[in-house]
């Protein structure tokens, strides 16, 4: 696989995406999909922007940027939280207080 490639798949997998859903998301065939992934075929422009959006993460990103101070498992942790709705964004931030507040009872007894 090429960068970009590996990257995409990567990216999808920490999602939890399938290369089908994937497509569906952007409007493309599933052999699509796995041709970006195996370098047989590089994005347009417009297709970029839309993996973007449905991976919920930037065009920077697939094209090799980097979040920078994350270690390998919190970029793919910040990846599936950037994919998923609102609503489940909210509760899952809930529950990161919840953990927190869990943590400082038992750090104060």
């Amino acid at each position: 696989m090429d960068d970009f490639g590996a990257r995409l798949a990567e990216i999808r997998t920490d999602v939890g995406f399938s290369q089908s859903a994937l497509a569906e998301a952007v409007g493309t065939s599933q052999s699509a999909i796995s041709q970006l992934e195996s370098g047989e075929r590089q994005p347009s422009f417009d297709m970029l922007r839309r993996l973007a959006k449905a991976l919920g993460v930037s065009t920077s990103l697939l094209l090799g940027g980097e979040i920078e101070g994350l270690r390998p498992e919190e970029k793919a942790h910040f990846r599936q939280y950037r994919s998923l709705p609102d609503e489940a964004r909210e509760e899952l931030r809930a529950f990161a207080r919840f953990l927190a507040q869990q943590r400082r009872k038992r750090s104060d007894r």
